[in-house]
């Protein structure tokens, strides 16, 4: 799911079930997880143009899960610079664009 934030400028592409994503910024971006009811957690930043043999084997596994799971994302061609932040943010968005603040939650529920 891509998400837009309205304190900063920022996509998220996250997957809701899993409770992680990647959050990308004009120029760099970075590993989110979302534990609970607590605040998102957020690792380390890579600068965009992201080389994906370079980053750390998690963030890849990341980006991995999400384009397999959203593979109409232009996760991929924002990581790599082939579209800027800026068509990004203004592209339609094939999965459903949620509005959100830096400080969102997210509610699973709980498997029986």
């Amino acid at each position: 799911m891509k998400t837009t934030g309205l304190d900063e400028t920022y996509l998220d592409y996250f997957n809701m079930i899993h409770g992680f994503g990647i959050r990308v910024l004009e120029d760099r971006c970075l590993v989110v997880i979302q534990v609970g009811d607590g605040r998102p957690i957020f690792g380390q930043a890579h600068q965009i143009p992201v080389q994906l043999e370079t980053v750390p084997r998690h963030v890849h596994m990341i980006v991995d899960d999400l384009l397999m799971n959203y593979p109409t994302s232009d996760l991929m061609d924002v990581l790599t610079g082939k579209k800027s932040f800026q068509e990004a943010l203004e592209s339609p968005n094939k999965i459903g664009v949620k509005q959100i603040t830096s400080t969102w939650t997210v509610r699973l529920p709980h498997a029986s």
